[in-house]
């Protein structure tokens, strides 16, 4: 037996309403997951700048240190 009208739309207006929740979830999970990419892609150069700074301030250090024998 066919539902009636009025119990067909309620169904397709909800089914629509389900379509559009799930669209924007999907919308929101791909913003967040974007976003962490691009935290991570930041983190990485942040590193990156680091560990070359970190390297020249050894050189630095080892320099000064055999100065300071030289200088003794």
């Amino acid at each position: 037996m066919p539902l009636p009208l009025q119990d067909e739309l309620r169904l397709l207006k909800r089914k629509e309403q389900n379509r559009a929740a799930q669209r924007a979830f999907r919308e929101r999970k791909e913003k967040h997951v974007k976003d962490l990419e691009d935290k991570v892609a930041e983190l990485e150069m942040k590193n990156q700048r680091t560990e070359s700074e970190n390297e020249n301030l050894r050189d630095l250090l080892s320099r000064l240190q055999e100065e300071n024998v030289q200088l003794k």
